[in-house]
């Protein structure tokens, strides 16, 4: 199995994903409860306000996530290569 394999998991494997997903809906119920209660048009917008920050928050998280994932895996291999060639140096020069 490949690195990549190993890291990259279906949306529905992510306990992160998993939250942000009944958060959403938990928070799409209380904006339809606040509609059909008649609840004041400022109270509705600051709810929405603030789902809508939950959602932001969550796909700018998963961004830098994904994008520090896929720059450890770039460099890890040359990282490695790296070492080895200065191990292999080391045992040849008998100083």
């Amino acid at each position: 199995m490949s690195l990549a394999k190993a890291i990259e998991k279906t949306p529905m494997q992510s306990k992160k994903f998993l939250a942000y997903l009944l958060s959403n809906i938990i928070n799409k119920l209380i904006i339809f409860w606040m509609v059909q209660k008649g609840v004041s048009g400022t109270t509705i917008a600051w709810t929405v306000t603030a789902a809508a920050f939950i959602d932001i928050g969550y796909i700018l998280g998963q961004a830098a996530l994904d994008g520090f994932v896929r720059m450890a895996q770039i460099k890890g291999p040359f990282k490695n290569k790296a070492l080895q060639k200065k191990e292999s140096d080391a045992k040849q020069d008998p100083v």
